[in-house]
Protein backbone atom coordinates (compact mmCIF):
# COMPACT_ATOMS: atom_id res chain seq x y z
CA UNK A 1 0.00 0.00 0.00
CA UNK A 2 1.38 3.42 -0.90
CA UNK A 3 -0.14 5.32 2.01
CA UNK A 4 -1.77 2.62 4.17
CA UNK A 5 -5.16 2.74 2.45
CA UNK A 6 -4.89 3.10 -1.34
CA UNK A 7 -3.73 0.20 -3.53
CA UNK A 8 -0.75 0.67 -5.80
CA UNK A 9 -1.41 0.29 -9.55
CA UNK A 10 2.06 0.48 -11.01
CA UNK A 11 3.21 -3.15 -11.19
CA UNK A 12 3.68 -2.79 -14.96
CA UNK A 13 5.98 0.24 -14.59
CA UNK A 14 9.58 -0.89 -15.12
CA UNK A 15 11.82 0.84 -12.57
CA UNK A 16 15.63 0.86 -12.68
CA UNK A 17 17.10 1.69 -9.25
CA UNK A 18 20.49 3.37 -8.76
CA UNK A 19 22.06 3.38 -5.31
CA UNK A 20 24.84 2.39 -2.95
CA UNK A 21 25.18 -0.28 -0.25
CA UNK A 22 24.00 1.82 2.73
CA UNK A 23 20.56 2.27 4.25
CA UNK A 24 19.78 5.44 2.27
CA UNK A 25 19.56 3.12 -0.74
CA UNK A 26 18.60 -0.17 0.87
CA UNK A 27 15.52 1.03 2.77
CA UNK A 28 13.79 2.76 -0.20
CA UNK A 29 14.60 -0.19 -2.49
CA UNK A 30 13.17 -2.62 0.08
CA UNK A 31 9.99 -0.56 0.29
CA UNK A 32 9.59 -0.54 -3.51
CA UNK A 33 10.08 -4.31 -3.75
CA UNK A 34 7.75 -5.06 -0.83
CA UNK A 35 5.08 -2.85 -2.42
CA UNK A 36 5.18 -4.84 -5.64
CA UNK A 37 6.96 -2.28 -7.79
CA UNK A 38 8.46 -3.90 -10.91
CA UNK A 39 12.12 -3.13 -10.22
CA UNK A 40 13.89 -4.39 -13.34
CA UNK A 41 17.46 -3.84 -12.18
CA UNK A 42 19.79 -2.42 -9.55
CA UNK A 43 22.76 -0.26 -10.56
CA UNK A 44 25.69 -0.04 -8.12
CA UNK A 45 29.18 1.46 -8.49
CA UNK A 46 31.68 -1.31 -9.17
CA UNK A 47 34.15 0.36 -6.79
CA UNK A 48 32.07 -0.45 -3.70
CA UNK A 49 31.31 -4.11 -4.49
CA UNK A 50 33.18 -7.26 -3.43
CA UNK A 51 35.48 -8.44 -6.24
CA UNK A 52 33.82 -11.84 -6.56
CA UNK A 53 30.53 -10.35 -7.77
CA UNK A 54 32.11 -8.30 -10.56
CA UNK A 55 32.12 -9.50 -14.19
CA UNK A 56 35.55 -10.75 -15.24
CA UNK A 57 35.68 -8.52 -18.32
CA UNK A 58 34.78 -5.35 -16.41
CA UNK A 59 31.69 -4.72 -18.52
CA UNK A 60 28.30 -3.89 -16.94
CA UNK A 61 26.71 -7.30 -17.50
CA UNK A 62 23.71 -8.02 -15.29
CA UNK A 63 24.59 -10.20 -12.32
CA UNK A 64 21.92 -12.32 -10.65
CA UNK A 65 23.41 -12.35 -7.14
CA UNK A 66 21.52 -15.42 -5.95
CA UNK A 67 23.41 -17.62 -8.40
CA UNK A 68 26.66 -15.69 -8.91
CA UNK A 69 28.35 -16.22 -6.50
CA UNK A 70 26.73 -19.02 -4.44
CA UNK A 71 23.92 -17.74 -2.25
CA UNK A 72 25.47 -18.99 0.99
CA UNK A 73 28.59 -16.90 0.26
CA UNK A 74 26.56 -13.85 -0.71
CA UNK A 75 24.37 -13.97 2.39
CA UNK A 76 27.28 -13.87 4.85
CA UNK A 77 27.26 -10.96 7.27
CA UNK A 78 30.45 -9.55 5.74
CA UNK A 79 28.66 -8.67 2.48
CA UNK A 80 26.80 -5.33 2.11
CA UNK A 81 23.10 -5.72 2.82
CA UNK A 82 21.77 -4.52 -0.52
CA UNK A 83 23.23 -7.55 -2.33
CA UNK A 84 21.35 -10.13 -0.20
CA UNK A 85 18.23 -8.05 -0.90
CA UNK A 86 18.88 -8.33 -4.63
CA UNK A 87 19.53 -12.06 -4.21
CA UNK A 88 16.26 -12.56 -2.36
CA UNK A 89 14.28 -10.89 -5.15
CA UNK A 90 16.35 -12.30 -8.05
CA UNK A 91 17.12 -8.73 -9.03
CA UNK A 92 19.75 -8.22 -11.76
CA UNK A 93 22.64 -6.06 -10.54
CA UNK A 94 24.67 -3.86 -12.89
CA UNK A 95 28.12 -3.01 -11.54
CA UNK A 96 29.16 0.18 -13.34
CA UNK A 97 32.42 2.09 -13.36
CA UNK A 98 31.46 5.20 -15.34
CA UNK A 99 27.88 5.97 -16.32
CA UNK A 100 29.15 7.97 -19.31
CA UNK A 101 30.77 4.94 -20.95
CA UNK A 102 28.98 3.93 -24.13
CA UNK A 103 28.91 0.26 -23.12
CA UNK A 104 27.28 1.17 -19.81
CA UNK A 105 24.70 3.42 -21.44
CA UNK A 106 23.89 0.72 -24.00
CA UNK A 107 23.47 -1.91 -21.27
CA UNK A 108 21.13 0.30 -19.24
CA UNK A 109 19.15 1.36 -22.30
CA UNK A 110 18.63 -2.31 -23.12
CA UNK A 111 16.87 -2.72 -19.76
CA UNK A 112 14.18 -0.38 -21.19
CA UNK A 113 13.10 1.23 -17.90
CA UNK A 114 10.01 3.38 -17.80
CA UNK A 115 11.43 5.24 -14.81
CA UNK A 116 14.80 5.57 -13.08
CA UNK A 117 14.82 5.98 -9.29
CA UNK A 118 17.94 7.14 -7.50
CA UNK A 119 18.85 7.23 -3.82
CA UNK A 120 22.41 8.01 -2.71
CA UNK A 121 24.22 7.19 -5.97
CA UNK A 122 27.74 8.63 -6.20
CA UNK A 123 27.83 9.66 -9.87
CA UNK A 124 25.90 12.32 -11.76
CA UNK A 125 23.58 10.96 -14.44
CA UNK A 126 24.72 12.01 -17.93
CA UNK A 127 22.13 13.70 -20.19
CA UNK A 128 21.86 10.60 -22.40
CA UNK A 129 20.85 8.46 -19.44
CA UNK A 130 18.34 11.05 -18.22
CA UNK A 131 16.55 10.75 -21.57
CA UNK A 132 16.24 6.95 -21.56
CA UNK A 133 13.17 6.41 -19.32
CA UNK A 134 9.93 7.76 -20.77
CA UNK A 135 8.72 8.89 -17.32
CA UNK A 136 11.97 10.54 -16.32
CA UNK A 137 14.24 10.09 -13.31
CA UNK A 138 13.32 10.60 -9.65
CA UNK A 139 15.86 11.16 -6.88
CA UNK A 140 15.50 10.97 -3.09
CA UNK A 141 17.48 13.78 -1.47
CA UNK A 142 17.65 13.92 2.35
CA UNK A 143 17.05 17.65 2.75
CA UNK A 144 14.32 20.20 2.14
CA UNK A 145 15.38 21.41 -1.30
CA UNK A 146 16.56 23.86 -2.47
CA UNK A 147 18.53 23.90 0.81
CA UNK A 148 21.58 21.67 1.34
CA UNK A 149 22.13 20.48 -2.20
CA UNK A 150 25.25 18.37 -2.63
CA UNK A 151 26.79 15.06 -1.58
CA UNK A 152 26.47 15.17 2.25
CA UNK A 153 23.23 16.98 3.16
CA UNK A 154 22.79 15.36 6.59
CA UNK A 155 26.30 16.41 7.65
CA UNK A 156 25.61 20.01 6.72
CA UNK A 157 22.22 20.07 8.40
CA UNK A 158 23.90 19.02 11.65
CA UNK A 159 26.68 21.55 11.03
CA UNK A 160 24.11 24.33 10.63
CA UNK A 161 22.29 23.32 13.82
CA UNK A 162 19.12 22.33 11.99
CA UNK A 163 16.57 20.73 14.32
CA UNK A 164 14.09 20.25 11.50
CA UNK A 165 15.37 18.59 8.37
CA UNK A 166 13.52 17.27 5.38
CA UNK A 167 13.35 14.82 2.50
CA UNK A 168 12.63 15.68 -1.12
CA UNK A 169 11.74 13.53 -4.11
CA UNK A 170 12.57 15.49 -7.23
CA UNK A 171 12.84 14.97 -10.97
CA UNK A 172 16.44 14.91 -12.10
CA UNK A 173 17.96 17.30 -14.61
CA UNK A 174 21.56 17.99 -15.64
CA UNK A 175 22.25 20.00 -12.48
CA UNK A 176 23.10 18.69 -9.03
CA UNK A 177 19.88 18.37 -6.99
CA UNK A 178 18.27 21.18 -9.00
CA UNK A 179 15.35 19.42 -10.71
CA UNK A 180 11.63 20.03 -10.25
CA UNK A 181 10.19 18.98 -6.88
CA UNK A 182 7.62 16.17 -6.86
CA UNK A 183 7.00 15.90 -3.10
CA UNK A 184 8.60 16.79 0.22
CA UNK A 185 8.25 16.06 3.92
CA UNK A 186 9.72 17.53 7.09
CA UNK A 187 11.77 15.40 9.49
CA UNK A 188 12.50 16.47 13.09
CA UNK A 189 15.84 15.38 14.57
CA UNK A 190 15.83 14.87 18.35
CA UNK A 191 18.82 16.00 20.41
CA UNK A 192 21.68 13.51 20.30
CA UNK A 193 20.50 11.58 17.25
CA UNK A 194 23.29 9.67 15.52
CA UNK A 195 24.06 9.94 11.84
CA UNK A 196 22.88 6.35 11.32
CA UNK A 197 19.58 7.11 13.04
CA UNK A 198 19.12 10.25 10.93
CA UNK A 199 19.82 8.22 7.79
CA UNK A 200 17.24 5.64 8.87
CA UNK A 201 14.63 8.34 9.46
CA UNK A 202 15.23 10.10 6.16
CA UNK A 203 15.55 6.86 4.18
CA UNK A 204 12.24 5.59 5.53
CA UNK A 205 10.46 8.87 4.89
CA UNK A 206 12.10 9.07 1.47
CA UNK A 207 10.89 5.57 0.59
CA UNK A 208 7.36 6.53 1.59
CA UNK A 209 7.53 9.67 -0.54
CA UNK A 210 8.92 7.73 -3.50
CA UNK A 211 6.08 5.20 -3.31
CA UNK A 212 3.57 8.02 -3.21
CA UNK A 213 5.31 9.67 -6.18
CA UNK A 214 5.16 6.42 -8.18
CA UNK A 215 1.49 5.97 -7.38
CA UNK A 216 0.66 9.51 -8.49
CA UNK A 217 2.89 9.18 -11.54
CA UNK A 218 1.00 6.05 -12.58
CA UNK A 219 -2.26 7.98 -12.20
CA UNK A 220 -0.94 10.91 -14.21
CA UNK A 221 -1.16 13.50 -11.44
CA UNK A 222 2.35 13.79 -10.00
CA UNK A 223 3.15 17.52 -9.65
CA UNK A 224 6.35 19.13 -10.92
CA UNK A 225 7.20 22.35 -9.10
CA UNK A 226 10.37 24.25 -10.04
CA UNK A 227 12.62 24.77 -7.07
CA UNK A 228 12.31 28.24 -5.55
CA UNK A 229 15.24 30.63 -6.00
CA UNK A 230 18.05 30.64 -3.50
CA UNK A 231 18.88 27.57 -1.49
CA UNK A 232 22.41 26.34 -0.95
CA UNK A 233 25.02 23.88 -2.18
CA UNK A 234 27.58 22.29 0.14
CA UNK A 235 30.73 20.43 -0.86
CA UNK A 236 31.90 17.11 0.58
CA UNK A 237 33.18 17.76 4.13
CA UNK A 238 36.88 18.28 4.77
CA UNK A 239 38.75 17.96 8.07
CA UNK A 240 38.40 21.70 8.66
CA UNK A 241 34.60 21.41 8.47
CA UNK A 242 34.65 19.43 11.74
CA UNK A 243 35.93 22.49 13.63
CA UNK A 244 33.64 23.73 16.40
CA UNK A 245 33.03 27.37 17.35
CA UNK A 246 32.37 28.46 20.94
CA UNK A 247 30.07 31.06 19.41
CA UNK A 248 27.68 28.19 18.69
CA UNK A 249 25.17 27.07 21.28
CA UNK A 250 26.18 24.02 23.33
CA UNK A 251 23.13 22.25 21.92
CA UNK A 252 24.29 22.84 18.34
CA UNK A 253 27.81 21.60 19.10
CA UNK A 254 26.47 18.51 20.90
CA UNK A 255 24.11 17.57 18.08
CA UNK A 256 26.78 18.17 15.44
CA UNK A 257 29.26 15.90 17.22
CA UNK A 258 26.67 13.18 17.82
CA UNK A 259 25.28 13.37 14.30
CA UNK A 260 28.69 13.12 12.62
CA UNK A 261 30.47 10.73 15.04
CA UNK A 262 30.45 7.92 12.43
CA UNK A 263 32.94 9.95 10.39
CA UNK A 264 35.50 9.26 13.17
CA UNK A 265 37.17 12.68 12.83
CA UNK A 266 38.57 14.89 15.61
CA UNK A 267 36.74 18.11 16.47
CA UNK A 268 39.18 21.02 17.01
CA UNK A 269 37.98 24.10 18.85
CA UNK A 270 39.66 27.30 20.04
CA UNK A 271 38.82 27.98 23.70
CA UNK A 272 40.21 31.07 25.41
CA UNK A 273 43.10 31.19 22.97
CA UNK A 274 43.92 27.47 23.41
CA UNK A 275 43.38 24.87 20.69
CA UNK A 276 41.68 21.74 22.06
CA UNK A 277 40.91 18.60 20.06
CA UNK A 278 37.65 16.94 21.12
CA UNK A 279 36.57 13.34 20.51
CA UNK A 280 33.14 12.41 21.89
CA UNK A 281 30.19 14.52 23.03
CA UNK A 282 28.93 13.42 26.44
CA UNK A 283 26.17 15.90 27.34
CA UNK A 284 25.14 19.54 27.22
CA UNK A 285 23.39 21.98 29.53
CA UNK A 286 21.70 24.79 27.59
CA UNK A 287 21.62 27.17 30.58
CA UNK A 288 24.81 26.49 32.56
CA UNK A 289 27.55 29.10 32.87
CA UNK A 290 31.13 28.21 33.82
CA UNK A 291 33.43 30.45 35.91
CA UNK A 292 36.06 30.08 33.16
CA UNK A 293 36.09 29.05 29.45
CA UNK A 294 36.73 25.36 30.22
CA UNK A 295 36.98 23.04 33.20
CA UNK A 296 38.83 19.70 33.11
CA UNK A 297 37.90 16.55 35.03
CA UNK A 298 40.28 13.79 33.96
CA UNK A 299 39.84 13.29 30.20
CA UNK A 300 36.45 15.03 30.24
CA UNK A 301 36.27 18.75 29.70
CA UNK A 302 33.35 21.15 30.07
CA UNK A 303 33.46 24.04 27.62
CA UNK A 304 31.50 27.27 27.69
CA UNK A 305 29.53 27.87 24.50
CA UNK A 306 27.07 30.66 23.66
CA UNK A 307 24.87 29.78 25.41
CA UNK A 308 25.30 26.63 27.47
CA UNK A 309 28.04 24.19 28.42
CA UNK A 310 29.19 21.14 26.44
CA UNK A 311 30.81 18.17 28.20
CA UNK A 312 33.12 16.13 25.96
CA UNK A 313 36.05 13.72 26.04
CA UNK A 314 39.30 14.96 24.58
Amino acid sequence: MANGSKPIHFASMRVLFLGMTGILSRIPLTMLLNAGVNVCGLVLPASILPPYVLPKDGRPHPIIPAVHPPAEQLLSTAVPGILPLAAQHQLPVYAVRRLKDTTTLAALAAVAPDLICVSCFNQMLPPVLLQIPRLGCLNIHPSWLPHFRGPSPLFWQFHAGQKEGGVTVHFMDEGLDTGDIACQAKVTFPDGISGAQAEQMTATRGGQLLLEALRRLSEGNLPRQPQPPGGSYQHAPTDEDFRLDVGWSAQRAFNFMRGTAEWARPYPVLVGGQEVVLRTAVSFDPHQTLPQPMVWQGRTVSIQFSPGVLAVTA
